[in-house]
């Protein structure tokens, strides 16, 4: 039965896309028979000693404060010493597999990989330091930024493979040093999400969006997302019984609330993020989805979101560059349509289209529906399997 040590800052039931994922896959490689142990920082009332559906999961400790950018800071610098530490104490396995959370994580791989002699496999969902430089949270040519990302990228030449989740992303990996026979696009999947027909949809019903066409934003709303296209182009379609749909949390929502409220916008409505119980409901909602992202951070992230709106059969209007993983595909499948952000009136004349063509908006969900059940699970189960047995 071969071994195999997932690290990440998050694990259900701590909140976080990453913790998401690696459950997801973590559990599924239990069920093929791995011996699956992940081991992730603590949060109050969880055990640190746990399992779940034949994943062993051990809480390193720790404390996380979002208080303020240097308390972050502070907090993921005190991590990834103790995650180290935590982790050389454990049974040797066969496979040690390092996420992005908290950054600079892949720093650990190599110093493990000396003492355990086991292979180690970095599954990069952002890469770092650039994402930080992007935001704003690092200076571009500080010499900590300097510094770290020099770690980074000698930790990354040292993997045995290096996961990416996009095509963008291998070409920025690449452009890092890292050799491009070690890296290996597994794209992310689609969570398991039922779709559900609109029409009978208790959501929609409760939030009163029937006989509306509605255009959801559902996820973080974030640093990396830009919504200045998408507020303009509620401003233009006021009065059209479109509604935008506006679910979730993150640094930027009561900046986006404030601003739709300066224009007026009661076209727009906010509601927070929704338990998992009910994103099948909540997802199923909207007639599109839209999907967002900075162009400058093209390539250092992929919008996961994406995944879980073709899985709701919902076509995606993405505001991003053309060059992302995300544009890409949704050119390649024929599910949405890719929006330039500095063109809110295209947005805009993509939304109208397909509320005043019910024949076209249909069609658009059929392709989104089928997108979105080729990005299921069980293929990049498959496709980390092999990567595996191959190292």
């Amino acid at each position: 039965m071969p071994s195999i040590l997932f690290i990440n800052r998050v694990y259900p039931p701590s909140s976080g896309a990453t913790g998401e994922m690696l459950c997801q896959l973590a559990e599924a490689l239990a069920a093929r028979r791995w011996d699956v142990t992940v081991l992730s920082t603590d949060t109050g009332g969880v055990p640190k000693i746990s399992s779940r559906n034949g994943v062993r999961i051990l809480r390193a400790g720790g404390v996380f404060s979002r208080k303020s950018t240097l308390l972050r800071a502070v907090s993921y610098g005190c991590m990834i010493p103790w995650l180290l530490i935590r982790a050389l104490l454990l049974p040797r396995t066969d496979f040690i597999v390092t996420m992005t959370d908290p950054p600079m994580l892949a720093a650990i791989g190599p110093v493990l990989a000396f003492f355990k002699k086991n292979k180690i496999v970095h599954w990069a969902q952002d890469i770092y330091p650039e994402v930080a430089e992007e935001l704003g949270v690092l200076h571009s040519g500080h010499v900590v930024t300097r510094v770290l990302r020099e770690i980074s990228s000698f930790a990354l030449q040292r993997y045995d493979a290096v996961v990416s989740i996009g095509r963008c992303m291998s070409q920025r990996l690449v452009a890092r040093g890292i050799p491009s026979e070690k890296i290996h696009l597994i794209p992310n999947w689609a969570p398991p999400i039922v779709p559900r027909d609109k029409f009978n949809n208790p959501f929609r019903r409760q939030q009163g969006l029937e006989g509306d066409f509605v255009v959801a934003y559902s996820g973080n709303m974030g640093l990396a997302h830009d919504f200045d296209a998408i507020l303009t182009a509620a401003e233009s379609l006021r009065g059209r019984h479109i509604v935008f749909l506006m679910i979730g949390e993150g640094p930027r929502r009561a900046e986006i609330q404030q601003e739709a409220a300066s224009r007026g916008l009661d076209n727009m409505r906010f509601l927070p993020s929704q338990p998992p119980d009910k994103l099948s409901e909540s997802l199923s909602a909207a007639d599109a989805h839209l999907v967002t992202m900075r162009p400058p951070l093209c390539g250092l992230v992929v919008p996961s979101k994406f995944y879980g709106v073709l899985a709701a059969g919902r076509p995606c209007l993405f505001v991003g560059p053309k060059e992302s993983e995300v544009a890409i595909s949704l050119s390649e499948q024929d599910a949405g349509i890719v929006i330039d952000p500095k063109n809110p009136s295209a947005l805009a004349a993509a939304i109208l289209d397909w509320a005043m063509d019910p024949v076209a908006h249909a069609a658009a969900c059929r392709r989104a529906r089928i997108a979105g059940a080729s990005a299921n699970i069980a293929a990049r189960v498959d496709d980390f399997e092999r990567l595996m047995r191959r190292l």
